[in-house]
């Protein structure tokens, strides 16, 4: 890519710059101000025709200051002398009106200042922005007819998006940064017909997506997956019912990302943890007395949140709280030890800020959020793994899920299950869902597989807060040897 990227046009540096200046000059203690300019590409094919063909973009900024105990955020998508005066106008007087209500004399607490410079670009080979729109719907007509060469496979579909951002952040400490992100990704669905029976077979569930360019795209090889996709869909839907029962299990990588993501990295958010964000998808059962000596998992579980894994969703040069990204362990060796966090809640507790604070939009003030968080991987080959079992599953790719408002329970279910009998792969069975506690379940883990079994899921619906604030994360994940999950049949 060119040194000058044109989405940079979007932002006028000098003016958020000013925006700063404003804010001090109108009384403010600290102002933040976070420019965001965004463009997106959506190319899907159904059914051998065009479904979708979508380019979006949206620019603004927001400018975030305290006076006092007190906080305001104002935001717009105009950035002119004049709504510059607006917005700083906007952002004090709400700063001084939440300080009204908060204990006399008390400061809002930031924890440590953030004063780090500097330029942060994901690496690009090919501009998925400059692939012509023909050759994009070439390769996924070609994925999606090869989906459709299975009798059963009546409904079919591929997919693939680009997304690119120019972030801009500067405060009154001193920082000054500049981040330029590309990301990447597709999948494909199919789904299959029997008699009055239907059934989902995907790649990925919703794809996979990396930052990286249009090479990803190339990578993920769609046309080769859509036939192992359309195979699989063909013959699950015409499978029996997976048989009930407790039983030893090897769960699939991209089954235990979700799983990652829904029992380790939401109950992991420390503003869960503190009780102050409950609104969208509950609290968290890691309360702060348990950090250093609540058993999360066996002595084989090992996460960790890192936001400098090259490649990932969740990687960055800086939150948008302005802090460097960073590697933090959530648990080690079984024993619960981090938190997600940000500046305000890591202070709450004493702790430096995890860099783990994101906005999805200009119009949004950061939160905790998911960056990396990944299950750290083991020694040894699926294989391996799979060898080790005499009589049981083999589950894969997540289907349907759910958990409580404290991550402590939870159901998933999986598109694919395979019998596993003296070592080896046996018939295929559909409908495999199982329940379970987080700690029971990641207690019983025997084995995670080694480094050459582990992949990085990229995930772009990561929900939380009120309004909704939709992130892209990642989760880098091993298969998994469970010694006891109980299997019960989907909807039963």
């Amino acid at each position: 890519m060119a040194d000058q990227d044109p989405i940079e046009s979007k932002l006028n540096e000098e003016l958020l710059l000013d925006a700063l200046q404003a804010a001090r000059q109108a009384g403010a203690d600290y102002a933040e101000v976070r420019g965001l300019a965004e463009m997106q590409s959506d190319v899907r094919v159904k059914n051998g025709e065009i479904n979708k063909m979508m380019t979006r973009e949206d620019n603004g900024w927001g400018l975030n200051v305290r006076i006092g105990a007190g906080w305001g955020f104002a935001s717009s998508a105009e950035l002119t002398g004049k709504s510059v005066q607006e917005i700083v106008a906007q952002a004090v007087q709400l700063a001084k009106a939440s300080g009204l209500v908060q204990p006399k004399g008390q400061a809002a607490p930031y924890g440590q200042p953030s004063k780090s410079t500097g330029e942060y670009r994901s690496p690009v080979q090919i501009d998925p922005f400059r692939v012509p729109p023909r050759e994009q719907l070439e390769m996924l007509f070609s994925a999606e007819a090869n989906l459709r060469r299975f009798d059963r496979v009546k409904v079919s579909e591929s997919h693939l998006q680009a997304f690119r951002s120019f972030k801009f952040f500067a405060n009154t400490e001193g920082a000054h940064q500049r981040q330029f992100i590309t990301e990447t990704g597709g999948g494909l669905s199919a789904i299959a017909v029997e008699g009055p029976y239907s059934y989902q077979r995907t790649y990925g569930r919703g794809g996979n997506y990396g930052q990286a360019g249009y090479e990803y795209i190339l990578d993920l090889q769609l046309e080769n997956e859509a036939l192992r996709v359309g195979e699989e869909a063909h013959e699950l839907v015409a499978a029996d019912p997976v048989p009930a029962g407790p039983t030893m299990a090897v769960l699939g990588s991209n089954l235990v990302a979700l799983m990652v993501h829904e029992s380790c990295g939401h109950p992991t958010e420390l503003d869960r943890a503190l009780g102050s964000e409950n609104a969208f998808a509950g609290g968290s059962f890691l309360e702060p007395q348990m950090r250093g000596k609540f058993r999360y998992g066996s002595p084989a579980v090992n996460l960790t949140a890192d936001a400098t894994i090259p490649g990932a969703l969740g990687t960055f040069g800086w939150d948008d709280e302005g802090t460097p990204a960073k590697r933090t362990p959530l648990v080690e060796n079984g024993i619960f030890t981090g938190y997600l966090s940000s500046r305000d809640t890591a202070a709450a507790i004493g702790l430096p800020s995890g860099g783990a604070a994101r906005a999805s939009s200009w119009s949004r003030v950061p939160i905790v959020r998911m960056t990396n968080v990944s299950l750290e991987p083991g020694e040894g080959s699926l294989e391996s793994l799979i060898g080790e079992v005499e009589d049981g599953l083999y589950l894969e790719t997540p289907s349907s899920w759910s958990l409580d408002d404290k991550r402590m329970n939870f159901h998933f279910s999986a598109e694919v299950c395979r019998e596993i009998k003296n070592g080896k792969f046996g018939r295929l069975y559909k409908g495999a869902s199982f329940m379970n506690r987080t700690p029971i379940f990641w207690g019983n883990v025997l084995k995670v597989a080694g480094p050459e079994e582990w992949k990085v899921w990229g995930f772009l619906s990561c929900a939380k807060g009120e309004p909704l604030q939709s992130a892209h994360v990642a989760h880098g994940a091993a298969p998994v040897l469970v010694k006891e999950l109980t299997v019960q049949r989907e909807g039963q």
